[in-house]
């Protein structure tokens, strides 16, 4: 994601969550980080796209930032979970959703141990990886994450993306 939004291409909505921030992450940045009673507000507000809990946490796209990333006039990507993904797609039908699969399991968890996530933090989150990766079939293409090159992936969302905004019937999508 941080290769992708590297140039101008593409424009990111800041997530909002529960969860506190980690060293080095900026508050409306990042991420917007929010008590559970804000987020609970937000909820009931109809202020959020899609909301998801997610390893305890709460995770939300904020109305306000997808009318912004979307008035940009840049392709925007949103970097959700499956229920997300799923959450989006009903809220929004011209949305298009990429899965992005890593190669193997392993590649998890080798990224898990080098953030320093504890044993049984990491067990869960593959438990949820597993999950997730058998709901491939509810989004519109995957692409695999290649182990060691990031340069490879980075250009296959892109080419995906520029075959979608050349798609016959493509219309602007509202929120």
């Amino acid at each position: 994601m941080s290769a992708l939004l590297a140039g101008d291409e593409f424009a990111r909505p800041v997530t909002m969550t529960t969860r506190p921030p980690r060293p080095g992450e900026v508050d409306g940045v990042h991420y917007v980080f929010a008590s559970s009673e804000a987020f609970e507000a937000a909820i009931r507000s109809g202020e959020l796209v899609e909301h998801a809990e997610v390893h305890d946490r709460l995770y939300g796209t904020p109305r306000s930032q997808l009318r912004a990333a979307l008035g940009s006039g840049r392709d925007v990507l949103l970097q959700v979970d499956v229920q997300g993904a799923i959450a989006i797609r009903e809220a929004i039908a011209e949305a298009r959703l990429l899965f992005i699969a890593p190669e193997s399991l392993d590649q998890i968890e080798q990224r898990l141990r080098e953030r320093g996530t504890d044993p049984a933090e990491i067990a869960r989150r593959l438990a949820s990886a597993r999950a997730e990766l058998e709901q491939q079939a509810a989004f519109d293409a995957v692409i695999v994450n290649v182990e060691g090159d990031l340069d490879v992936t980075v250009a296959r969302v892109r080419a995906w993306v520029a075959g979608e905004r050349a798609r016959p019937g493509r219309r602007a999508v509202e929120v």
